[in-house]
């Protein structure tokens, strides 16, 4: 392969054609790390709208710093992984709590902050200070698994972090950093990649060999994990709801309606579709149901549990905290929401 052809191909095909994503309008490094960190595992078509109203909620560092964890979870509903925007959070306090106001230029002094890791320390340091890091994402494995025919990445990222680090430009690397991700986004996709309209086509070894569906070398995945749920959805007639957090183990900052035991059961309760929704390796099949009670009631229950939080939400304000889509999912199968 040749490097410097490659580089030059590669920045020649994505300077015209690189899309205007509001984060790349700005060089503030805390608005690109806010980007990339809702990048990843999201799909850049939900996380451009919702950068632009996380960032005019909290335009700074220190306003993010500043706020309460249940507004930054508010403001991040409907990007899910909830805990990406806990460790934002996180590590804005600890900046500002150093004294700091924007993302360290310092590598070493980022990797130590909450939910930074190789990647994201790459990508922002390349991209907000032209630092010479090359940003390593599940698009540009694909793009390298397929230009050098590379075997799967081990535990430290290799071989695919050397054959990155030997190929970023040195003269542009954020810039080379984002071509290579679009590339992977835009042309070289998992399945059918455009390989006639790809600029690194005369460079990949697997284009070559006609192989290219072959790659990235498959892992084998674990089995998903079934798990069967029951919620219970309790409101008054005015469509105030009880929710709880602390006792859904794989969301148990957000607030939910009551996993269903024995102590909530009720004659009463009315048996709802089911829902389907899944967290990273488990499906949940959860089974709905709603039961109408007094408001007195609703607000004596939101004080007895001693083993989660339990509030009372008017309708108006479930707009105001972190919503799951499953929250949403449930409540809108007990006719609580549109």
């Amino acid at each position: 392969m040749h490097v410097r052809r490659t580089r030059r191909a590669l920045l020649a095909w994505y300077e015209p054609r690189r899309r205007a994503w509001p984060w790349r309008r700005t060089r503030d490094s805390y608005r690109i790390w806010v980007s990339e960190v809702m990048l990843q595992q999201t799909r850049i078509a939900v996380v451009a709208p919702a950068y632009e109203r996380f960032v005019a909620r909290f335009p700074t560092l220190a306003e993010l710093a500043a706020a309460s964890e249940e507004e930054v979870l508010s403001a991040w509903s409907g990007l899910g992984y909830y805990r990406r925007a806990r460790n934002l959070h996180a590590a804005a306090r600890c900046l500002t709590a150093a004294g700091a106001m924007r993302f360290p230029r310092d590598r070493s002094a980022a990797l130590a902050l909450p939910g930074v890791g190789a990647y994201t320390s790459a990508a922002v340091l390349s991209i907000a200070f032209g630092q010479v890091h090359a940003a390593v994402d599940g698009n540009v494995v694909r793009v390298l698994s397929r230009l050098a025919r590379l075997p799967p990445p081990d535990g430290r990222g290799q071989p695919h972090a050397a054959v990155s680090e030997a190929l970023l430009d040195p003269e542009r690397p954020g810039d080379w950093n984002q071509a290579l991700m679009e590339l992977g986004q835009r042309v070289c996709t998992p399945r059918v990649p455009s390989c006639g309209d790809c600029p690194l086509a005369g460079e990949c070894q697997a284009h070559a060999a006609d192989v290219v569906d072959a790659y990235p070398v498959p892992r084998a995945r674990p089995a998903r994990e079934a798990v069967d749920l029951d919620m219970l959805v309790v409101h008054d007639r005015r469509g105030a709801v009880l929710l709880e957090r602390g006792v859904f183990p794989h969301l148990d900052h957000l607030w939910l309606p009551l996993t269903r035991t024995d102590d909530v059961a009720g004659t009463d309760d009315v048996e709802r579709e089911s829902v389907r929704h899944a967290i990273v390796k488990r499906d949940f099949c959860v089974r709905v149901w709603s039961r109408c009670e007094a408001a007195g009631r609703l607000r004596e229950r939101a004080t007895r549990s001693a083993v989660s939080e339990r509030k009372v939400f008017a309708p108006a304000d479930l707009a105001d905290i972190g919503r799951s889509s499953l929250l949403i999912k449930v409540l809108r199968c007990a006719q609580l929401l549109d």
